[in-house]
């Protein structure tokens, strides 16, 4: 059972579930994912639940509906999930930390030093 949080609704935090999924190699380009309903029993959630955050990863091109077999990740999802990641990143967190460091009176040289790698 996935524990979820409140800051983001549930069907994205499925879908980002996926996009680990991918990008870890557990399911791999061109595979066929698990079932709607072994998803929602596996984590606990609603069938529709599930079914939002797969017609999310379907409108990005990460998965397509195979008739009679079910979702089919795409030969490059991984590269996909990366841009959708990307994107979220500079839509979203970039933001989010630019305004934190604005509060804190941080600057980038200020951070720096303490970026992992």
């Amino acid at each position: 059972m996935m524990e979820f949080n409140d800051n983001k609704p549930i069907y994205r935090q499925i879908a980002d579930y996926a996009y680990n999924a991918i990008l870890s190699g557990q399911w791999e380009p061109e595979a066929i994912i698990p079932s709607v309903r072994e998803l929602s029993a596996q984590l606990g959630v609603n069938s529709r639940t599930v079914l939002k955050a797969m017609e999310q990863l379907q409108n990005s091109g990460i998965i397509t509906m195979r008739r009679g077999l079910g979702f089919q990740l795409s030969p490059d999802a991984p590269a996909r999930v990366t841009q959708v990641r990307r994107e979220e990143f500079f839509s979203q967190t970039l933001p989010a930390i630019a305004d934190e460091m604005k509060r804190l009176g941080l600057t980038a040289s200020d951070i720096l030093p303490h970026l992992p790698g």
